[in-house]
């Protein structure tokens, strides 16, 4: 007498494979996105390769695997990060940068020559709410190139900022700093 299986030894039994599906994670580029940021990248290496050999058609033959190299590197990387270069940001990130930068120095300058300086330095955190990476690390340089402050640690999500006068208004300062990044890499 044949024997049969049981439900329950139909249960257990593997699915068939479905076929293969290929997925594309949502955060990398479709291929037509890097198809033009590929075009982009050998169009500025072409110019740059042609501007450096002086235009010359015998460079060609080195130039042209050259820059179809170098514009290859684009499949190679991977997805840019969630932000982008503001040129409005920039622009008041720079003004706004050259002005507390003379503030500042005067300020150190004033402290400086002063009969009795009038310094009280110290640590005091912040709490930092800007993205790892690029914009995080502008934020930290930029207080370090601020006269007065220096970003001395990372301590979990909050830096530690060496003052010369901790009676400032650090809160402030920093916070007018962080919205300044947040227009320069275009964050909300």
């Amino acid at each position: 007498m044949p024997r049969t299986q049981s439900p329950a030894t139909n249960a257990a039994k593997p699915a068939e494979p479905r076929a293969n599906l290929v997925t594309v994670p949502a955060d990398r580029p479709s291929a037509p996105a890097r198809w033009r940021r590929f075009l982009a990248v050998a169009a500025v290496l072409a110019l740059i390769w042609a501007a450096l050999t002086g235009f010359r058609a015998d460079a060609l033959a080195f130039g042209v695997p050259a820059v179809l190299a170098g514009a290859a590197l684009v499949f190679a990387m991977p997805p840019s990060p969630g932000w982008r270069l503001s040129p409005r940001g920039l622009l008041a990130f720079v003004l706004w940068f050259a002005v507390q930068s003379v503030k500042g120095a005067v300020d150190v300058a004033l402290r400086a020559a002063a009969p009795r300086m009038r310094l009280r330095p110290g640590f005091r955190t912040y709490p930092l709410a800007l993205p790892q990476g690029a914009p995080q690390v502008m934020f930290l340089n930029t207080i370090t190139l601020l006269p007065g402050t220096l970003s001395a640690e990372i301590a979990g999500d909050q830096v530690i900022v060496h003052m010369l006068d901790t009676s400032a208004d650090l809160k402030a300062d920093l916070g007018a700093l962080e919205a300044r990044i947040k227009a320069l890499f275009a964050l909300n």
